[in-house]
């Protein structure tokens, strides 16, 4: 029982008006409880999708489409860290940006594939020159995903 059902019952029922607003008030109640019984199931159904497709998502192998903006991303931070005067190893990668094994060989491979790293330093560029190579870098290795995995 609702709280309006209980005050719609405590509710002195008088000939006339009253009663038959009282009638009006309880239908609407009704028909409120029904909207939110519907809600409530849909709640729930969404919620179970929801649960189904957070699995899923996790399931799946991240796309090379990803994998490149990602090692684009790593690059630039390694490229800001030889600017800082550091080396672009895995040491400091790991050390200093948090950065894993994989991560720092995907973002050492996109950037061999783009033209500005050596194996062991960025080239001596200007860093607008290889920022913009890193990006074309990336939307050729999204393109051609087979191409820039064979840099070691």
């Amino acid at each position: 029982m609702t709280i309006l059902d209980r005050v719609l019952n405590g509710y002195p029922r008088g000939a006339g008006a009253s009663a038959l607003a009282i009638e009006d008030l309880q239908r609407e109640n009704a028909h409120l409880n029904a909207n939110l019984s519907r809600m409530a199931g849909l709640l729930a159904q969404n919620r179970l999708e929801l649960d189904l497709l957070r699995r899923t998502a996790k399931r799946q192998k991240p796309t090379y489409g990803w994998l490149a903006q990602r090692a684009e991303l790593d690059a630039k931070a390694l490229f800001a860290l030889q600017i800082s005067g550091q080396q672009p190893s895995r040491r400091n990668a790991k050390e200093i940006l948090g950065m894993g094994e994989r991560r720092w060989a995907w973002a050492r491979k996109l950037a061999m594939f783009a033209g500005v790293h050596d194996g062991a330093l960025f080239d001596d560029l200007d860093a607008r020159t290889i920022i913009q190579r890193l990006e074309e870098g990336r939307i050729d290795a999204e393109a051609h995903p087979d191409a820039w995995r064979k840099y070691e």
